[in-house]
């Protein structure tokens, strides 16, 4: 211990207890010990222990020159004087020591004591931590507990919440029961609303669980209790329709929309509630169905024999068919309005019964009018009967509301009855009035009635010419505007020839038939009618023609059908529809040449080979499906082409006839003498002299020049059209001019000279041109003779300018 240098023990001493590294560092349970002896020393009073005087046992320095004046004379007894001063000292110097030494035993014994209690108080700290952790332990294994209890409690909440929900559904059954039995219970209050959705609710639940007990007989029990509820809103909307009602009377409409309107505010909102349900189940849609079915069987009884009775009202006054169709259309129209609004208020979404319920109501009016059109024979009234259906009601009314799609069905039907039968007549009328029309003397009086037109028309033209020329001399600065209308009025005066009253009969029927049918049935429909009375108008034209060919002349009964033909033309012209039509024929030719190899072939008929007959004829003799197309616009452009051609060939023919038998007779004169083998010399020939050529050339002009005329008169009085006339004219020119050439080629080929040329005076084309245009310049001045007159009566001023 004395080699410890103080600086380091003091270094130590510091370091016991540093923050960083100590030399002696304490765990948590020796602080802890620690700071319970500091509290339990602090509570000792020091204060009151004695204090010891150190420096009653100290040495007395004044006796050390005693010591030192020992005599030694040995060196035992200066080992002697030496201990004696050593343990002196040693007494003087280490009694401090010793004291602090004894101090520091004292105070090591109490360390002693102090650490034996702290080591006690350690095995103490020991045990209550023990204790500590048993009783955490115990405290944690507590709370787990707890908790798992609160967990089990909650769970057996849920368990038994969960539980009452479930046995809620099946106990409610009887209490929903119960309730449906009581005779207070209303439907539209807001209970029965809760009731039935505890109703659909249960139902839904029990449906998805039925692996439940007893889970098929609450069913049961709720299903019924459905049926009870969808029962009761039957019976309460039955009887707000009974009893709303049964003291209206029946002619009384407005009365009846009233008191219906008033029924409405009540059952509606029970009538919600089906609605709003009809999507979860069939049986709500079926009860739905049921309520509008009384509806509309308490609308059928109140306004059946009303209706009824209205119509038949319109039948039985005696109008005409047409204001009865009008009246009774407007009046169910109206009604299929009223009835709809009626629903509505009622119903959201449109039933099929309901739109059963408006084509009996609808009915009425095909059941009333049908008798009468089945048994319609006026062609007219059936028109006008379907162009009112057609257009003032499906296209006017029906087309542009929606709510009127029962009464448009019912009106479909019957605007096809009425157009069924006015095909019927139609076809009828084309046999009777057009194909098998005998015309009146009257009706083929031609030219006689059209000249009879064109005098009539002439007087009326001189009748308004004199008209504004006697307004016209008023004013002279305005008497030039009634020249230029009389003018106009000339230039465009209708001629007799298109005058709707001079038209054949059967044209006239034909066309105004055809543009009634036009807006009255379908295209189809037309496109074949058009087709078979164009068809039998064409051949009654063409009978006619015959016979005023026959009384007449063939240029009269040509023009006739010419006329009437391009009038045909012109009127179906109009018509936006295709005229073709497709017919289906059968080809039995085929049939008859097998029937014919059967009948050659009768000893192969049981042939075991391919030559059977019987296997020929029924490979072989099948009928053929022929389909042809037919149109009516080029069956009328055919004809006309014909007689057109007709026409011209006649005329052309009768005025150069001499020419052309003369050529026909130098034919056969060359034909024969080629079969005969000899040289063919017309010169020579009698018919083939100059002086006969020159008769029949002479023929011909005289023809030219008095028919020529008459020609054109005649195509004038039928054709008012100068286009047309000309179209006819030019071929019968060209075949003039061509009759003429051939006579020229004639006498070129066989040699002619020119002193029989001469003799012969055959004219050359250019000859003949100017001939045929001084005869057509002169039939259109006779033509124009009587206008010409009427002109210069307008203008005698100006006529007298002229003429000087």
């Amino acid at each position: 211990m004395a080699n410890i240098k103080p600086g380091r023990v003091s270094d130590k001493l510091v370091r016991w207890e540093a923050e960083k590294d100590p030399l002696a560092p304490l765990s948590q349970s020796q602080i802890n010990a620690y700071l319970s002896l500091s509290e339990h020393i602090g509570d000792s009073d020091f204060m009151s222990l004695e204090i010891e005087d150190h420096n009653k046992d100290k040495p007395n320095i004044n006796e050390e020159p005693q010591i030192l004046n020992i005599n030694i004379e040995s060196a035992e007894d200066f080992h002697k004087f030496y201990y004696e001063i050593a343990q002196k000292w040693m007494s003087t110097e280490i009694k401090p020591c010793i004291q602090l030494a004894n101090e520091l035993r004292s105070q090591l014994d109490e360390w002693k004591l102090m650490l034996s209690k702290m080591d006690e108080c350690m095995q103490l700290i020991g045990m209550l931590e023990e204790k500590y952790s048993e009783v955490s332990k115990k405290t944690n294994s507590l709370y787990l507990a707890g908790e798992e209890l609160h967990t089990d409690q909650t769970s057996l909440s849920n368990i038994c919440q969960e539980i009452n929900e479930r046995l809620s559904i099946f106990n409610a059954a009887d209490s929903i029961h119960s309730k449906l039995d009581s005779p207070s219970f209303i439907v539209t209050s807001e209970m029965f609303a809760n009731m039935m959705m505890s109703i659909d609710n249960g139902i839904k639940y029990i449906n998805s669980h039925m692996s439940y007990k007893e889970s098929n007989k609450y069913l049961a029990l709720y299903v019924n209790a459905r049926y009870k509820a969808l029962s009761l809103v039957h019976t309460y909307i039955t009887q707000c329709l009974q009893t709303g009602t049964e003291s209206l009377d029946t002619t009384e409409f407005i009365a009846h929309y009233g008191k219906f309107q008033a029924i409405a505010t009540k059952v509606r909102p029970v009538i919600e509630l089906l609605e709003n349900r009809k999507d979860l189940d069939p049986v709500y849609a079926v009860a739905l169905e049921d309520c509008v079915l009384t509806y509309v069987t308490r609308r059928k009884a109140l306004l059946g024999s009303s209706i009824s009775n209205t119509l038949s009202n319109y039948t039985s006054s005696g109008s005409d068919y047409c204001s009865t169709l009008r009246s009774s259309c407007k009046i169910l129209i109206q009604l299929t309005h009223d009835e709809n609004r009626l629903y509505q208020c009622f119903f959201t979404n449109k039933s099929p019964v309901f739109r059963e319920y408006l084509e009996t109501v609808c009915m009425h009016l095909y059941d009333m009018l049908r008798p009468l059109v089945i048994h319609m024979k006026h062609f007219e009234t059936l028109v006008e009967l379907c162009t009112i259906l057609r257009i003032e009601i499906l296209q006017d009314y029906v087309s542009e509301d929606a709510s009127l799609e029962v009464f448009g069905s019912v009106a479909e039907l019957l605007l096809q009855d009425t157009q069924e039968r006015l095909v019927f007549r139609a076809n009828l009328y084309f046999v009777t009035d057009i194909s098998e029309y005998k015309p009146s003397p009257g009706d083929i009086a031609y030219p006689e009635k059209l000249k009879q037109m064109e005098a009539i028309a002439e007087e009326m033209q001189y009748r308004q010419l004199t008209r504004y020329d006697s307004t016209g001399s008023l004013v002279s600065s305005v008497s030039e505007a009634p020249s230029v209308m009389s003018k106009q009025s000339i230039g465009g005066w209708t001629s007799a020839a298109d005058l709707h009253g001079m038209w054949y009969p059967p044209v006239r029927r034909t066309l105004m038939c055809l543009s009634r049918l036009y807006r009255c049935v379908d295209k189809t429909i037309f496109q074949s009618l058009s087709h078979e009375a164009v068809a039998l108008c064409l051949k009654n034209i063409h009978q006619a023609a015959l016979m005023i060919s026959q009384k007449k002349t063939p240029t009269d009964g040509s023009l006739f059908e010419i006329k009437h033909l391009l009038i045909i033309r012109e009127q179906i012209a109009p018509f936006q529809v295709d005229f073709t039509i497709k017919e289906l024929n059968l080809d039995f030719s085929k049939m008859k040449n097998a029937a014919w190899g059967l009948f050659q072939k009768h000893d192969k008929m049981f042939a075991l080979n391919s030559s059977n007959s019987i296997i020929e004829f029924l490979l072989e003799g099948t009928p053929v499906v022929l389909e042809n197309s037919v149109d009516s616009r080029r069956l009328v452009d055919q004809t006309l082409k014909e007689s057109c051609q007709t026409f011209i060939s006649h005329s052309s023919n009768a005025l150069v006839s001499p020419l052309s038998m003369f050529l026909d007779e130098v034919q056969k004169y060359i034909k024969w003498c080629n079969m005969q083998g000899f040289l063919a010399i017309v010169k020579q020939q009698e018919f083939a002299q100059p002086n006969a050529i020159h008769e029949k050339v002479q023929e011909s002009l005289a023809k030219i020049k008095k028919d020529l005329p008459l020609i054109h008169q005649s195509m004038a009085l039928y054709l008012a059209n100068g286009d047309t006339q000309f179209v006819l004219y030019r071929p019968i020119k060209n075949n003039i001019l061509h009759m003429f050439t051939k006579i020229q080629q004639f006498l070129t080929t066989n040699s002619y000279t020119k002193e029989e040329q001469q003799l012969i005076a055959c004219p050359t084309s250019e000859q003949m041109s100017m001939l045929l245009s001084t005869s057509t310049l002169a039939s259109t001045k006779s033509n124009s003779r009587k206008t010409s007159a009427v002109s210069i009566d307008e203008h005698p001023a100006e006529t007298n300018e002229n003429s000087s």
